[in-house]
């Protein structure tokens, strides 16, 4: 059993929307047709044309051919004959409508922070989801290449960020250990060959997963570089965006490690005996810090830097291991996400709440466990810069 499971009643509360949506599903099934009903509301013919380029993109990534059809409204019919129903405008649909029945997606992007994780969801019921067998082999894959990296006994583990750090990374050597990456980490290929990672990650939808120029750039440069790596290197990413992934990444489907979310927020979580990763935000507490966990008990962390007082948005990266150009095409397509996230005058709201006193206590508790965190090098970060020192003599 994992540590830090949700409460008994939020887990009933989302086992019986699951049971709700199946039973509304097979109500449904003799009446469904294969469309999409885009309920435009009073938005603008701007924003509808928008929206449906961003439909039209998921659905380009899904195998069943699905039809897109407007209405300013829809009937209470119109939720059991569609396929989907999709919201431009967050009024357009009841919000339970939107927040329990999982063919429904508010893609408000003005409102909704979200938008580009309901487009994620909604691609992952429209697929027909992972099936089990799926998530089996995935498992069995990933539970393989621990299992061939900690053939050699106990070795380090390190966790790589994009912050400014990251280039000096290539001047020191990594190979005593494992190593881990993220994000656009995959656009230097230089540095991704000197790290020569174990593991690649990712798990944002907006960033990595989603329909602009940014994000169609990392899966880009991440094909490349999985490609480059003679099979050495998993990506490993949360399942809700193999619709998106599994298409583009044909050519190393064998890489590919899918996890779905558990019912728990426990970042050191075994994931050869619990595969499921915490829903717990921050790619650091939901991906690399359970991936470096699974791998030993002496990790280190290099490339997270905090956000300094000068930064801007939600801290700085290095340049040459992220998309500075291409930024601008994230915050155009998600304002509500970037108002919710880094709103004016309190910008340092989402670092203090996701590398906070909760990542604190999580990281004091693992270590009263057996776990060791190093920072590498100086951090803006509190949770992580008391974690920043010299390695002894053994660990150098």
């Amino acid at each position: 059993m994992t540590r830090y499971r949700f409460p008994l009643c939020r887990r009933v509360l989302w086992a019986l929307r699951q049971w709700f949506n199946v039973a509304l599903d097979l109500v449904r099934a003799p009446v469904r047709r294969p469309e999409v009903l885009l309920v435009t509301g009073n938005a603008s013919p701007a924003k509808v044309l928008e929206v449906e380029a961003r439909l039209r993109f998921l659905l380009t990534h899904i195998a069943n051919a699905l039809e897109i059809r407007r209405a300013r409204r829809a009937s209470p019919l119109a939720y059991a004959r569609n396929a989907a129903i999709v919201a431009v405008n967050a009024g357009a649909v009841p919000a339970f409508a939107c927040r329990h029945v999982r063919w429904v997606a508010d893609l408000d992007y003005d409102t909704n922070m979200r938008d580009g994780w309901a487009l994620m969801d909604l691609g992952d019921v429209l697929a027909g989801g992972l099936r089990r067998e799926s998530i089996a082999a995935a498992r069995q894959t990933f539970v393989n290449h621990v299992q061939t990296l900690n053939g050699e006994g106990a070795r380090p583990v390190y966790l790589f960020g994009t912050g400014p750090s990251l280039q000096l990374a290539n001047q020191r050597s990594f190979a005593d250990g494992t190593t881990i990456v993220c994000n656009t980490i995959v656009r230097d290929p230089e540095l991704w060959h000197h790290l020569a990672p174990a593991i690649l990650t990712a798990g944002d939808a907006i960033y990595h997963f989603g329909h602009t120029p940014h994000a169609r750039a990392f899966r880009a440069d991440a094909l490349r570089r999985l490609q480059e790596s003679n099979g050495d290197t998993l990506f490993v990413y949360p399942a809700q965006f193999d619709v998106i992934v599994r298409p583009e990444f044909q050519n190393v489907q064998s890489l590919l490690v899918p996890i779905p979310f558990g019912d728990h927020s426990d970042i050191t979580v075994d994931l050869t005996k619990h595969f499921c990763l915490p829903q717990i935000e921050n790619v650091l507490a939901t991906l690399l810090l359970p991936l470096g966990c699974t791998l030993g008990n002496d990790v280190r962390l290099w490339g997270f830097d905090g956000r300094a007082p000068s930064d801007s948005g939600f801290w700085a990266n290095s340049d040459r291991h992220a998309y500075p150009e291409l930024i601008q095409s994230i915050r155009d397509a998600h304002p509500a996400f970037f108002a919710e996230k880094t709103p004016k005058g309190e910008e340092a709201k989402y670092v203090n709440r996701v590398h906070g006193d909760l990542l604190d206590e999580r990281l004091t508790e693992a270590e009263g466990r057996g776990f060791e965190f190093r920072m590498l090098h100086a951090s803006w970060t509190p949770t992580l810069q008391k974690r920043y020192g010299a390695l002894r003599a053994d660990q150098a």
